[in-house]
């Protein structure tokens, strides 16, 4: 799956300094609370770079439209339209993004009909979600973390 990166500023040409790449990303849960608990944990990532959120589905679709991130993870429960349905419309898109669902349910049909729909992974909300994302996201996105690109690329 391709997926675009995008570059922050460079360093002048002819530093020996890489640029980072940011992994653009968008949150949708129902919860504001979940939210920012997402955000503090994909920041711990210097490579993530929050582009967006929504709690309701249908705004996350158009959000996530228009802001064209790299991944977008998503509560499977939410207003408007659930996240697989969610994961389904965002992997109809020209360039579609990585999708991790986030949820509190643990069922293996939960499982199924996400991994269906296209998501990349599917994590349940516990304990150890943050090592959980954190190593989903750095999977996902491996080939971006171990080839750094120059700046003139």
């Amino acid at each position: 799956m391709k997926t675009r990166i995008e570059k922050p500023d460079c360093p002048k040409p002819g530093t020996a300094q890489w640029c980072a790449r940011a992994i653009r990303t968008f949150l949708a849960d129902d919860s504001p609370l979940l939210i920012g608990l997402l955000a503090r944990i994909v920041s711990k990532d210097p490579r993530v770079l929050i582009v967006g959120s929504a709690m309701d589905g249908r705004k996350a679709l158009c959000n996530a439209s228009m802001l064209a991130p790299d991944l977008v993870i998503t509560d499977l429960n939410m207003p408007g339209m659930d996240g697989r349905e969610l994961t389904h419309r965002l992997k109809q898109m020209r360039n579609p993004p990585a999708v991790v669902v986030a949820t509190a349910d643990d069922t293996s049909e939960a499982r199924e009909r996400c991994l269906a729909a296209g998501a990349n992974a599917f994590l349940v909300k516990a304990g150890n979600l943050a090592p959980q994302l954190l190593s989903t996201i750095q999977e996902i996105f491996a080939d971006h973390y171990s080839q750094p690109q120059g700046c003139g690329m």
